[in-house]
């Protein structure tokens, strides 16, 4: 991972982190060549809120999702 995935990463994690809506849920984030992949178990509105987020983040190219519904 290149010093400006580490530091989309940071600031993906981050935003998420502070976010109400999403601050219960683990959401794991991986970046590779600015493309956000977005992987863990939410709820179905967390989920669409969580990709929503990431790809307001500046420098972001992509957000892949990856995240699965929890029962």
């Amino acid at each position: 991972m290149g010093f400006r995935d580490m530091d989309l990463d940071d600031q993906v994690r981050a935003t998420l982190r502070k976010d109400p809506e999403l601050s219960n849920y683990r959401i794991d984030v991986k970046v590779q060549n600015g493309i956000v992949y977005l992987q863990g178990r939410v709820s179905e509105d967390a989920r669409k809120h969580a990709v929503e987020v990431a790809k307001k983040v500046e420098a972001v190219a992509a957000v892949v999702d990856q995240i699965t519904i929890a029962a």
